[in-house]
């Protein structure tokens, strides 16, 4: 190809609408052939940046290649530059819809991914809040618990103080108190009639034979108990226990724990056996 015909291509190519790093890499990669070979590697590589490279440059055909030389290809036609560029148009139209078309579906998966991950996250955080929730009411039973042992427990030590003051100062003026009903009286007592305990001492055996003391109010429900034991057992079990005793044997059931202590006859001392797992 002379150099007239290959600046009469390239312009051509040019007034096309290619730039013309571009066009001389079609009219290269085609052997230099002419407008149409080039134009058609154009249609085929609508997005190709026009840099030459040494891959390309290896692979491309050569006029030496050929069985001869070759008449120029002629020259387009107005009508045939304006029915190249009318594909080429359509070409790039159809290009853009079908780039548009994924964006939009990718975009479509994006906010699909998004609202699930946001739901995920949304039901992580809800059952974390509903787990500190539990977790800080019963800590506040738990506290409210402590609390009013502590006020009884200050409350009997109170008396006992006054008690033991009292009975100094009548030692001092060389007096007597009465010495109040103890155990042994209470004997006497009809065996119709039942005594009332207003706190019991509740001894708690685990699996591991390791045990648990505390005392609890007689009104306090079973419930009470059974949160003791799990709060304070180091046998490395987690969970909710259940209680049973072993003389008589009895097995509480779900309903015996809203059941204060007294009416389930676990005054003013009992033995209760967590069961295993």
């Amino acid at each position: 190809m002379t150099s007239e015909t290959v600046e009469g291509v390239l312009n051509t190519l040019k007034d096309m609408g290619f730039n013309e790093q571009k066009a001389t890499k079609a009219l290269t990669l085609t052997g230099w052939k002419g407008v149409e070979p080039a134009m058609e590697w154009l249609l085929a590589h609508p997005d190709d940046d026009g840099v030459l490279n040494e891959e390309d440059l290896a692979s491309a055909p050569t006029q030496s290649e050929d069985s001869g030389p070759t008449e120029p290809k002629r020259i387009l036609t107005e009508e045939e530059k304006a029915e190249q560029l009318k594909k080429l148009e359509e070409l790039r139209v159809k290009k853009r819809a079908e780039r548009e078309e994924r964006e939009k579906k990718e975009a479509i998966e994006r906010e699909k991914k998004r609202v699930e991950d946001g739901k995920a996250m949304y039901q992580v955080r809800d059952q974390l809040q509903r787990d500190e929730m539990k977790k800080i009411a019963e800590e506040r039973r738990r506290e409210k618990l402590e609390t009013q042992r502590a006020k009884d427990r200050v409350k009997a030590q109170i008396e006992a103080d006054r008690q033991a003051r009292r009975e100094r100062e009548a030692e001092l003026r060389g007096e007597s108190l009465p010495v109040a009903p103890v155990a042994p009286l209470a004997q006497v007592v009809p065996s119709g009639e039942k005594r009332n305990y207003d706190e019991t001492r509740i001894q708690i055996r685990l699996p591991d034979g390791s045990t648990l003391r505390q005392s609890f109010q007689s009104k306090e429900p079973l419930s009470a108990v059974r949160l003791f034991a799990s709060l304070n057992r180091k046998d490395g079990q987690v969970g909710a226990v259940r209680l049973m005793t072993s003389f008589p044997k009895r097995i509480f059931e779900e309903a015996d724990y809203e059941e204060p202590l007294d009416s389930l006859q676990l005054v003013p001392s009992a033995v209760l056996i967590v069961m295993k797992n």
